[in-house]
């Protein structure tokens, strides 16, 4: 916008001239020529910004407040009270009677009875068997066998050999050199220069003997182990066996029937009648007196204090920051053409 009214300011000023020119009649040289220049023009744009501010607020709490209260209450206390009471009791009494009962005796009898017992025997009984009865013949026969011996055979082995071999390499050695120490005295303040000898390493060449490996084909006879084969004559024993029968005398047993005689014991019960004495236990009623504590509960009213709590509303005047969005004018520069009318 500024722009455009710049450029209409400098064209009515271009045509002023020329408007009275035409009005008048009379003849006016041409206007001065116009160029453009280049300014800055510094504007502003609007910008927000954030900005906190202390705002006073009352805020309203509950303050928790404890205080204690009275409280009544009936409460159950136990109590025991004696009462006597009686009951009836049935007791045991033990009384003795005669009585009369048959009571078996066990007597013991001799008897004499026989029996039949089988009686093992012996019987010798012959029999004929077939046994095999074994025998030997000598046989010849052709046997192989192996029997070792040795050949010689001529072999290359590769043999490998360390020989010393000496070179010179450069080593560090620990020696000593002289180094300059400056001296002052300090009477008379003359400085002088004195040697002195330092450690230090220096590379010297040393004669380093180390094995190198060779290897050589060496020939050598070595000897073989092989088996040869050797057929011989043997005598061989061959075993073999033929039937042949036989009488052969066993000893067989068997039992034979035999009537034994022989005294038994054997009970026998016999009846006995007898007077006793028996214990009779009948149950009689006795009354017995007896105490019995008997529970009883009776009501006390007794009074507590229980802290009881409550909620007190309090004002509280606090301040905040709370941010608000305030429109700054920001100012920035523009490179402007305005137009320039050189005067005569």
């Amino acid at each position: 916008m500024c722009r455009s009214f710049l450029y209409g300011a400098a064209l009515t000023i271009v045509g002023l001239p020329m408007v009275q020119t035409r009005a008048g009649g009379l003849v006016v040289p041409p206007p001065p020529p116009v160029h453009f220049e280049e300014r800055i023009v510094t504007k502003f744009r609007p910008e927000y910004r954030t900005e906190y501010r202390d705002v006073t607020r009352t805020v309203y709490r509950k303050v928790p407040e404890v205080h204690e209260k009275e409280i009544r209450e009936q409460v159950e206390v136990p109590s025991w009270r004696e009462e006597t009471r009686q009951r009836t009791v049935m007791v045991p009494v033990t009384t003795e009677r005669l009585e009369k009962r048959t009571v078996f005796r066990t007597e013991w009898r001799q008897e004499q009875r026989q029996r039949v017992v089988q009686q093992p025997t012996q019987t010798v009984v012959e029999r004929p068997v077939k046994v095999l009865v074994p025998e030997v013949r000598h046989e010849k026969r052709l046997e192989t066998t192996f029997v070792p011996t040795v050949r010689h055979e001529h072999r290359e082995r590769l043999v490998t050999s360390l020989h010393p071999v000496t070179e010179l390499q450069n080593r560090p050695v620990r020696t000593l050199a002289k180094v300059p120490v400056p001296i002052a005295d300090p009477c008379l303040g003359v400085v002088g220069t004195a040697a002195k000898l330092v450690p230090a390493v220096t590379n010297r060449p040393v004669a380093v003997t180390r094995l190198r490996p060779e290897q050589r084909v060496q020939h050598e006879e070595v000897a073989v182990p092989a088996l040869r084969p050797v057929t011989r004559a043997v005598n061989v024993a061959v075993r073999s066996a033929h039937e042949e029968t036989r009488t052969v005398r066993s000893v067989v047993p068997t039992v034979r029937p035999v009537v034994e005689h022989y005294t038994v014991s054997f009970p026998v019960k016999v009846p006995e009648v007898q007077t006793v004495r028996v214990p009779v236990t009948e149950m009689r009623p006795k009354t017995e007196t007896y105490t019995v504590r008997v529970p009883e509960k009776r009501f006390e009213t007794r009074v507590r204090r229980v802290p009881v709590t409550t909620f007190r509303t309090v004002a509280e005047t606090m301040t905040e920051k709370v941010p608000v969005k305030v429109c700054v004018k920001v100012p920035y520069q523009v490179c402007v053409r305005v137009p320039v009318c050189e005067l005569p």
